[in-house]
């Protein structure tokens, strides 16, 4: 079985990690490196002493000093990468408006005052809408009748019966 170190430092039997193999597999592999009392040791301690005494290299000392910096300097890109985050994170929220202040009546009405209307509008009676609707060109017979009868019933304004007259004659 091919065994190497990763560039974090785990020990690797074959594609998988060490610590991943089932307890047997991982004895098989440390009585070939001469650990003898494995029924006393966890599969981590295994791998710990497999790592001590395979001959990767010569220098493994060198090879662990190695992966423990490549270790640290992959936690600093993850600490910089989080700082990131955080900064753009900050930076959105300082973009982003929370409430927009409109100014206060009084104030718009001092600043620009707003003009009054001269003449309200007269109330429309009920004979009067009628004579509105009937005179209208655009309406059908039967629509007339309609509109009429909403206001004999009191089922809406005459202003707002006139106002759907309009409509419907504008719509044919």
């Amino acid at each position: 079985m091919n065994i190497s170190v990763d560039k974090a430092g785990d020990l690797k039997l074959g594609r998988k990690k060490c610590r991943l193999y089932k307890r047997d597999e991982v004895v098989k592999v440390a009585k070939k490196y001469g650990i003898r009392e494995t029924e006393k040791l966890s599969v981590r301690e295994l791998c710990g002493g497999i790592k001590m005494r395979a001959s990767l290299p010569t220098n493994n000392y060198e090879t662990l000093r190695e992966a423990k910096k490549k270790r640290a300097a992959a936690k600093k890109r993850a600490e910089k990468k989080a700082l990131d985050k955080k900064v753009a994170a900050n930076f959105m929220k300082g973009m982003v408006t929370k409430r927009i202040t409109t100014p206060v009546r009084a104030t718009v009405r001092a600043v620009m005052p707003m003009p009054k209307p001269q003449k309200k509008a007269q109330p429309l009676t009920k004979d009067e809408a009628k004579k509105r609707i009937m005179a209208m060109k655009g309406l059908t017979g039967r629509n007339k009748f309609v509109l009429v009868n909403r206001i004999n019933l009191n089922q809406h304004s005459p202003r707002r019966v006139v106002h759907l007259a309009r409509e419907l004659a504008r719509l044919r």
